[in-house]
């Protein structure tokens, strides 16, 4: 391979291609890429393909190598269709031998032999998609000529590159599927950090950083992911299909998870220890680190000799939960023959370990009570034990290992484990193989920041509606029978006892202020942020209650109450049963509450959801049931998870609003190691505080500076004195936005009164610099939701005037602008604006305007890094404005049509056709005549192919190089551009 190919040109641009170089990947430029595909509508290279093919499947003739790739090429570009494509890459799929008369798997990568395979990188990956938008991926990774992996390389100094990048990814599920159809993975990186996804999951909250234990680098982050033997385990283990809520989902397994999957496996391939605790904290994907580990190991059956896998859950909502997914993550596996039972009763628990069955067995806790011993002694049975720290309470965990004596234990356990008898008696039962009690870790304070999960604020309510602190203490939290408790269940039994405590909670006079305050708090701090909220009764009868009094204050619609069901309820509590849904609809509900735009909006519950109910919109929880330990750990853990909506605004935390007074006392109701718990639920006010100091600094920082002259005049000065410099604006945008986080989950507040009007000037500051330096004016577009409603009510005010204007680009108004005051900076940048805006907006424009276009922009960037002045950026701009009002003219003096007058300015001045001899007026009118030979040349491959070579004939006086550079500018301009999606 040429050593231009990954040159300096492409090192500054993309320096990513020159690292995967490092490792084993071999660059291809963006043209030998194109003619392998075939051009721009294609995203295969064939040629790779149909080698990879006879290669690897050397049963298979011409014929039905063609055949193959042409199926290859017609999966549907939809999520559905992306599955079936990791299917075949994955060598799950087969075709028909005629010779042999059977069917035969077909090898397309081979996971074995790494040499086996081609691996390429190539940039400026362009599709074009038959009379459709084209759009233009920056790097795209390549294996056998298959496309894998798609990169988006946005600039360093730009704020929001990560948000950017999806947002990029959401334009081509739209625009052009067919980009992401093949590519499994989806990367953003702008030189700092590197972050990897998948393709069909457009959304921040699925993005995951790449980290790495030694120093951090960009460079070795890109290595460590493109490894070749860990980029291949990736396409073959680590992407995940599922269905959640009825729809078809995409998912990648993040680094912490496939650090446990391997010591898991191997755990259970050695022989001489037979126990080991996973501790991954609530909402880091346990459950998919679980059945990962559990399907490699049935599919590897000559290393485990054709295991058994039980996984152990100890209530009925888990177990349908990990159903579902077992059903999808493992029946389209390529190993079919793994059965998957699900035991529905004691007896079937028996019956399968007598009969040796193998494969994957679901069972609940409960139904190993009272089993055989010795039901199974083989020693490649694997138990899997979700929520460890509950499932082997009491004797239910005697019993399960008595019966499969032999077996491998493996613990998972999503709290801390307790500083308590049953907490310590788990890291005994599962920890006694590892001199730390566990296997692996995950931390909660790990997942915060990397941002698997959020972190948890609390605040109390108001005094008069929290239980009494001797009453709490004495009926709950000094209570032996309350320490540990790690079930629901269990901790309404200790409930029922606590009279006083529950008679104070269900008081008629009490639901109805805890009702009222509920109501305005929701409307006032939630609502407008977008999310949802749980209310959390003390029992059902409070459930039913509570869901009476908020239908007095809010739309009924809004809430729903959800707890279990029992047959007396009609007779013994009839508003318990007036108010319980019907199973239907309680699962109807359960999925519709997940919608960030449908109701209800909050759910009223006590005993259901409060595990394994993963919402991320889920913002706030109302507290009013005392929890302690791994119960108020998990409850808490459902507002944690990220969310990010429509717009891009991202969920910053979980917020809970205690009325019991239960996180008064942490280390009272969180008897969990200090190092596990501290940093990770705070006190609300140190947020505050955080406010505080924050908008005291910016208010120092960026709104005390000296000034004269009109508010327009004075905030230009600014802009374009202060901001000018594209580091400093990214600094100013991301305290700002820091800040605006916190006031948007903070307000309203009597404690920022005081600070309506500097915050109020900062997010005016924000939106005008924003808009001064954006591509186009979109005023408060870009502004959180309370915050845009505060700028909203004098959007007009604080000297907004000139900044809100997209100027015409000509030299008329160029010279009228340099009589009108402000600074000169802001009137290259609105100039150079207009004329973006004109080059996109008018197609006849374009393709003269296009060049012009660029050189302007040239202009800003040095104007940007101080090598040009405000002046001198304004006379070369009049010398382009000369340009564009004397190419306007003479294109209509020209007679040629807009795009062939386009050819002609374009090649006007080109050296090598000057030197050839060759006119560009007559290349432009021969372009105008083939364009009418070949009308659809821009949907139709085969008149493409014909206009490009009718193309080549005038240009035979130029050396090879040069025609095919001509050929294809000329083309870019007749067929409309460059096809570029890029944002």
């Amino acid at each position: 391979m040429n050593s231009f190919l990954i040159g300096e040109a492409v090192t500054v641009q993309f320096p990513m291609v020159a690292h995967a170089a490092g490792v084993g990947w071999t660059p291809i430029p963006p043209e030998e890429a194109r003619r392998k595909r075939g051009g721009d509508d294609s995203m295969l290279l064939r040629d790779e393909v149909e080698a990879a093919l006879s290669r690897f499947n050397p049963w298979m003739g011409a014929d039905v190598v063609r055949q193959v790739v042409e199926k290859l090429q017609a999966i549907a570009p939809t999520i559905d269709g992306n599955r079936e494509m990791l299917s075949w890459l994955r060598g799950e799929r087969q075709w028909y031998d005629e010779a042999e008369q059977r069917h035969r798997p077909v090898t397309l990568i081979d996971f074995d032999q790494l040499i086996q395979n081609v691996f390429h990188v190539t940039w400026e990956w362009r599709l074009k998609p038959p009379a459709r938008k084209g759009n233009r991926a920056d790097v795209m990774f390549v294996i056998n000529g298959l496309p894998v992996c798609i990169v988006e390389h946005k600039n360093p100094k730009d704020g929001g590159a990560i948000d950017r990048g999806v947002t990029q990814l959401k334009r081509y599920e739209k625009e052009t599927p067919e980009l992401i159809g093949t590519p499994q993975l989806f990367n953003v990186t702008h030189l700092i950090d590197y972050w990897y996804g998948v393709t069909w999951n457009a959304n921040r909250r699925f993005m995951a950083r790449w980290k790495q234990e030694r120093e951090e680098t960009y460079k070795f982050a890109v290595q460590a992911f493109f490894e070749p033997t860990d980029f291949l385990r990736t396409l073959q283990h680590w992407i995940l299909f599922y269905v959640e809520d009825g729809e078809t989902r995409k998912s990648i397994l993040r680094q912490h998870q496939r650090g446990a999957i391997d010591k898991i496996v191997a755990r259970c391939a050695d022989g001489t220890k037979k126990r080991a605790l996973i501790w991954h904290t609530q909402g880091s994907g346990k459950t998919f680190t679980l059945l990962t580990a559990a399907r490699l190991i049935l599919q590897d059956k000559a290393r485990f000799n054709n295991a058994t896998v039980i996984l152990v859950v100890d209530r009925t909502e888990l177990e349908g939960q990990l159903k579902g997914w077992v059903e999808k993550l493992l029946g389209e596996m390529q190993s079919q023959d793994i059965p998957i039972r699900r035991a529905q009763s004691k007896d079937e628990v028996r019956d399968l370990l007598r009969a040796d069955r193998r494969g994957l067995i679901i069972s609940m806790i409960h139904k190993f009570e009272g089993i055989d011993r010795d039901a199974n002694t083989r020693d490649n049975i694997y138990v899997f034990i979700d929520e460890a720290h509950r499932s082997v309470a009491k004797d239910l965990g005697t019993y399960m290992m008595a019966a499969v004596p032999n077996a491998t234990l493996i613990g998972f356990t999503g709290t801390p484990i307790a500083k308590t008898a049953q907490g310590e008696g788990t890291f005994k039962i599962f920890g006694v193989d590892d001199e730390r009690g566990y296997l692996d870790k995950y931390s909660i304070r790990e997942s915060i920041d990397d941002e698997t999960t959020l972190p948890i604020r609390h605040t109390m309510a108001p005094s008069e509606m929290a239980a009494p602190v001797e009453l709490l203490n004495k009926e709950f939290l000094e209570l032996a029978a309350a320490e540990g408790i790690s079930d629901v269940d269990e901790l309404n039994k200790v409930l029922d006892r606590a009279v006083g405590l529950r008679t104070f909670l269900t008081a008629d006079d009490r639901v109805e202020k805890v009702a009222a305050f509920v109501a305005q708090h929701f409307q006032e701090k939630v609502l407008p942020l977008g999310y949802k909220a749980f209310l959390v009764g003390v029992n059902r009868e409070a459930c039913a209650k509570y869901k009476r009094a908020l239908d007095k204050l809010l739309p009924p619609e809004w809430s729903e109450a959800i707890y279990t069901e029992s047959a007396a309820d009609i007779i013994d509590k009839p508003l318990v049963a007036e108010v319980q849904l019907s199973p239907e609809k309680e699962a109807d509900v359960r999925v519709i509450f997940k919608k960030p735009a449908e109701d209800p909006k909050i759910l009223i519950v006590t005993d259901k959801l409060l595990t394994g109910y993963d919402a991320p919109v889920l913002f706030c929880m109302y507290l009013d049931k005392p929890m302690r330990d791994h119960v108020l750990l998990q409850a808490i853990a459902r507002v944690n998870r990220p969310y990010v909506d429509v717009n891009g605004v991202q969920k910053r935390i979980g917020l809970v609003v205690d009325f019991v007074g239960v996180l008064r006392e942490l280390k009272k109701a969180l008897k969990f190691d200090d190092s596990d718990v501290s940093g990770v639920i705070e006190d609300l006010d140190l947020m505050l505080a955080q406010l505080l100091d924050k908008i005291g600094k910016a208010k120092a920082e960026y709104l005390d500076v000296p000034g004269e002259g009109s508010p327009d005049e004075r905030l230009e000065q600014v802009i374009y004195g202060r901001f000018l410099d594209p580091e400093r604006r990214k600094t100013f945008f991301e305290a700002y936005k820091e800040l605006e986080g916190l006031w948007e989950i903070l307000s309203p507040s009597p404690e920022l009164r005081d600070h309506i009007g500097t915050f109020k000037r900062l997010a005016h500051l924000y939106a005008a610099v924003r808009n001064a330096y954006a591509d186009r004016v979109g005023y408060v577009a870009d502004l959180a939701y309370k915050t845009r409603r505060l700028v909203e009510e004098n959007a007009t005010q604080d000297g907004l005037g000139r900044l809100t204007k997209t100027v015409t680009f000509d030299l008329k108004t160029l010279e009228a602008l340099r009589s009108e005051p402000g600074p000169e900076e802001g009137k290259v940048f609105n100039l150079v604006r207009g004329l973006a805006k004109e080059a996109d907006e008018d197609a006849d424009a374009t393709p003269i305007l296009q060049t012009l276009k660029n050189r302007a922009e040239r202009i800003l960037k040095d104007l940007e890094s101080r090598n040009t002045t405000g002046l001198a950026a304004m006379d070369l701009l009049a010398a382009i404005a000369r340009e564009r009002d004397q190419a306007i003219k003479a294109a209509k003096d020209s007679g040629l049509t807009p795009r062939a007058f386009g050819v002609y300015w374009a090649l006007k001045s080109d050296l090598a056709l000057q030197n050839a001899g060759i006119s560009a007026m007559e290349i432009a009118q021969e372009s105008e005549t083939q364009s009418a030979r070949f009308p659809n040349a821009l949907v139709n491959v085969d008149e493409q192919r014909r206009l490009r070579a009718a193309l080549y004939r005038p240009l035979l006086g130029l050396d090879g190089e040069s025609r095919v550079r001509v050929v294809d500018a000329v083309l870019a301009i007749l067929l409309g551009g460059d096809a570029d999606g890029d944002a």
